[in-house]
């Protein structure tokens, strides 16, 4: 009878031993799970904003070519023709401070 107590406490101990290792794994598991989803998160929001980037960098690039078609010497002509603007001749300005144009 001794012997069959024994090894009853054996298994019961080998049982505690088996599921505390079960719920470690599950522990472990799920940690690498949440890690896991986490830097793939991280990775998908730079790859939008790097997309964004890209975006913008186009649409940089474009306005900056319509930018420099309007200011080119014969469209500002144009455009003071058609505002009726006139040329303002001989005329100084005395800098104070900081570079603040006064009359």
């Amino acid at each position: 009878m001794q012997n069959s107590s024994k090894t009853i406490q054996e298994r019961d101990i080998v049982i505690w031993v088996n599921a505390v290792l079960i719920s470690m794994a599950c522990l472990l598991f799920f940690y690498y799970i949440v890690v896991a989803n986490s830097i793939a998160s991280k990775n998908y929001k730079i790859q939008v904003l790097l997309d964004r980037v890209e975006s913008l960098s186009e649409i940089n690039s474009s306005l900056m070519s319509k930018k420099l078609v309007l200011e080119t010497p014969a469209s500002l002509l144009e455009f003071a023709r058609s505002q009726k603007l006139v040329e303002a001749r001989n005329i100084s300005y005395i800098f104070e401070g900081k570079n603040v144009a006064q009359r």
